[in-house]
């Protein structure tokens, strides 16, 4: 059964599941929130999530970042990290705000990144290209927590 909550699965070289994304493009939530629907989601009978070494929780001021996490209750994400520096080029063409994009066009901004993630073969590879990637937390975020080698030269299946 393919679920009907996560919007995009992130597979490693030998096709094994490595993250889980849902996407929301509601600003302004907490940290708890994050937590309580993370919950729902992976609680939920009709479309139960699919377990994965990482869970990516995707709003437009907050990527909350889940490691390991067998704990399906209200568990705090392991990261956070403000995305807009790293999302900003993919909507920012677009010339609307972020606000006005519609769930599935922010989704598909947050794809359009996670290709971009894919793609590289090296951390350098990225830091070159944007140096905010080298500051703390966003370095620890992508890096520290293990997601870039996890999904690094992988494919994304959007659902």
């Amino acid at each position: 059964m393919i679920p009907e909550i996560a919007n995009i699965l992130v597979y490693d070289t030998r096709r094994n599941l490595k993250l889980t994304v849902v996407t929301k493009n509601v600003p302004g939530k907490s940290t708890e929130w994050a937590a309580l629907m993370r919950h729902n989601f992976y609680t939920d009978e009709n479309a139960p999530l699919p377990d994965s070494p990482f869970f990516l929780f995707a709003l437009p001021d907050h990527f909350y970042l889940w490691k390991n996490v067998e704990d399906k209750g209200e568990v705090k994400s392991t990261y956070d990290m403000n995305p807009l520096f790293a999302i900003e080029p993919y909507y920012d063409k677009t010339r609307y705000s972020l606000n006005d994009l519609n769930r599935e066009s922010f989704e598909l901004v947050v794809g359009f990144w996670l290709s971009g993630i894919l793609l590289a073969y090296e951390k350098n590879d990225i830091c070159t290209a944007d140096p905010l990637w080298l500051s703390e937390p966003n370095h620890e975020w992508l890096f520290g927590s293990g997601l870039f080698n996890a999904i690094k030269r992988g494919r994304i299946e959007r659902i």
